[in-house]
């Protein structure tokens, strides 16, 4: 299943990286931690959001070593589909 991301939440807010992001909200209204995304998309969960552009650029999970796991968007050729172009809450 796709979960759609609608909103990020940063620490600190107007962050401008992506592994602040602390929790996101889904168009079903659920709030989610990072680190639950994080953990849903490594057993086999799937979440986009859905640009400016129209696109729905995918999300994936990063494990960093030192550091904890985080989310970004999947890389492609567009450099505006990020999910902190999201609004915040």
């Amino acid at each position: 299943m796709a979960y759609e991301i609608v909103k990020v939440h940063t620490e600190p807010y107007n962050s401008e990286h992506e592994s602040d992001i602390t929790k996101v909200k889904l168009a079903n209204y659920e709030e989610l931690s990072a680190a639950d995304v994080v953990d849903n998309i490594d057993e086999g969960s799937a979440y986009y959001f859905t640009a400016k552009n129209g696109r729905k650029p995918e999300v994936e999970s990063v494990h960093p070593t030192g550091r904890d796991p985080y989310i970004r968007t999947k890389a492609n050729d567009v450099t505006s589909d990020n999910l902190l172009s999201l609004d915040r809450f």
